[in-house]
């Protein structure tokens, strides 16, 4: 598919370079992550891998010549990559953020030209129409992917793994349907995060991680990812049922679910910090960073397997929304058995807005 060794390679080594470079030049840029209550990651660290991965991937797709089919997602991406580093400097209200996110979302439907037109049900073929929600329901979706990715930065190199197996199905996707385009889009963004990834996830080499990708990063590659999906998912023929989305980023989707819910249920607001995330709970649990990421990893890839299964074998959208719904419900009421203590002893809620 038009792939070249210079096209794969070159990503990861930028990336990579980007993020040594950047993390060298981060105190003065005042891109650092302190430990907090909530961050108990030992020292400052760099926030700098989204700008590493953003700028390795600009400069990847420039250079293969196909960075014009990014420009209807230039201004929603680089919107967030801005607002991400702004936050990521000095943090920013989530209510401030939340707005940015639905403009973000909005815009990227409009130059695109694309909304979810029906619900899926069960048993209807064309679904339930949306009519005049079909916008705030499609900037809706957007948002919470977006959230989803960033609410999973929390352990050193979750996020970017999610990512990772998120663009590996997309990829699947276009390539099965012969996109040349969204293949190779998706390919050098790829390989602009196994860049990253050399210095964020823990590996025998490295104990903790280097860089952090930050709000920019999870921001910006959310909307991207979203993006992508869109290009696969519009037209009279497409590539993909909506619905494959959220199976492509399952898990940080059901975990956002959950972790809102739960806050509501609590009284307080769901954009409201604490440590109830699951990675949080697998570690309340005795469960290593070494070990739980990787086990997080797994179940995110078997559910991605899921979903692209159910659409290899034809499975109407209706149903494969209704098998997402009841695996979220079976996550919450297993949560819940397993972890009931745990997530009483987890969910101190940080004071104040904006965090994770």
């Amino acid at each position: 598919m038009g792939l070249t060794f210079n096209y794969l390679v070159f990503p990861f080594l930028t990336s990579l370079s980007a993020c040594l470079l950047l993390a060298w030049l981060a105190p003065w840029l005042s891109l650092v992550d302190c430990p907090d209550a909530r961050k108990q990651h030992v020292g400052e660290v760099p926030v700098v891998g989204g700008i590493a991965i953003m700028l390795a991937y600009v400069l990847a797709v420039k250079v293969r010549g196909i960075s014009g089919n990014l420009l209807p997602a230039v201004v929603p991406v680089g919107l967030m990559l801005a607002v991400g580093v702004v936050d990521d400097v000095r943090p920013l209200s989530a209510k401030f953020k939340l707005v940015m996110q639905l403009f973000a979302a909005w815009l990227l439907l409009r130059t695109s030209g694309f909304a979810l037109i029906n619900l899926p049900m069960p048993g209807l073929s064309e679904g339930v129409p949306l009519g005049f929600l079909s916008i705030p329901v499609s900037m809706l979706v957007i948002v919470a992917v977006t959230n989803a990715i960033n609410l999973a930065d929390g352990a050193d190199g979750l996020a970017g793994g999610y990512l990772l197996i998120a663009l590996v199905g997309l990829g699947f996707v276009a390539f099965k349907a012969s996109d040349v385009t969204v293949f190779l889009l998706v390919a050098g963004l790829v390989s602009a995060l196994l860049g990253f990834l050399v210095c964020n996830a823990r590996h025998p080499w490295q104990a903790r991680a280097r860089v952090f990708m930050g709000d920019a990063g999870a921001l910006a590659l959310g909307i991207l990812v979203c993006w992508f999906s869109i290009m696969l998912s519009r037209g009279s023929r497409p590539a993909m049922p909506s619905v494959l989305l959220f199976y492509v980023v399952a898990l940080p989707v059901m975990d956002m679910v959950t972790v809102s819910i739960r806050r509501v249920l609590r009284g307080v607001s769901p954009m409201r910090p604490d440590r109830t995330h699951l990675h949080h709970l697998l570690l309340y649990k005795g469960y290593s960073v070494e070990l739980s990421v990787p086990m997080l990893w797994l179940v995110d890839a078997l559910l991605v397997g899921l979903g692209l299964g159910q659409w290899l074998l034809g499975v109407p959208a209706g149903v494969m929304l209704a098998v997402f719904a009841i695996l979220l419900a079976a996550k919450m009421v297993w949560l819940r058995v397993w972890d009931e203590a745990a997530t009483q002893q987890a969910s101190k809620v940080i004071e104040g807005e904006g965090g994770k």
